[in-house]
This record gives structure tokens, C-alpha cells and sequence, in this order.
């Protein structure tokens, strides 16, 4: 494991992100529900700076009409192409393979730390 100092915790505030610089890689550390995450800011789609994108619930239709909102799961829509990823596991949405690089995290005496392992 290779863990970095990556920002002040009270420098991300809920439902915020910040973009920072991790061991020379473009990272968006997120803060929702005062859970942290760390994602790698590259869209595999088409290179987007998916980190500037935003968080939301999940919003699945189990049929015609009937929408189920999940509050609890906390997906981030890439800004250029509305690519839609778990904010935690990094899968997509979508039914298909790519995913994006999403990276361990723990907070530490008032400092998010990032595993770029």
C-alpha cells in the first residue's frame, strides 16, 4: 500500500469535491454523507475529467412508470457524456465493461488520505 497525504478534510465539504494531485495522478477526493472517496479524474469513455461531474442517488425503473430512487447510492455522472459510475466500486451503471479507477481512502487526524497503491 501506498498511501498518501492527499487533502484537509475540512476542505471538502459534503456533497463537494476537490481535485488534488496524488503521487502525480490527477485525483477528486468526494465527501458525501461524510464518506470520503477518491477517484482517479479520467472518464474511460472518452478521457473526460469525470471528477468534475456530479453526485446523485440512483434512479433505476423496475417498469414502465415505476422509478425506484436509491438515496443511498452515490453515482457520479461523467459532465461530457452523462456516463453514469458507482462513486464506491468504480463499476458502471451501464450494462457494460469499463469502469473507473477508484482508490481506497481513510481520514486521519483532519487529512483524507489516498491509497494509489
Amino acid at each position: 500500500m501506498a498511501w498518501h497525504q492527499a487533502v484537509r478534510a475540512d476542505e471538502v465539504a459534503s456533497g463537494q469535491q476537490k481535485i488534488v494531485c496524488v503521487a502525480g495522478k490527477e485525483v477528486g477526493v468526494f465527501c458525501e454523507g461524510g464518506d470520503y472517496f477518491a477517484v482517479l479524474n479520467f472518464c474511460p469513455h472518452a478521457g473526460a475529467p469525470i471528477c468534475r461531474g456530479w453526485v446523485e442517488g440512483l434512479v433505476t425503473a423496475e417498469a414502465d412508470g415505476q422509478l425506484v430512487y436509491e438515496a443511498d447510492r452515490k453515482i457520479l455522472r461523467c459532465p461530457w457524456h452523462r456516463w453514469e459510475f458507482d462513486l464506491e466500486t468504480g463499476r458502471a451503471i451501464a450494462p457494460i465493461k469499463e469502469k473507473i479507477r477508484t482508490y481506497p481512502v481513510e481520514v486521519r487526524e483532519g487529512w483524507v488520505y489516498v491509497d494509489i497503491g
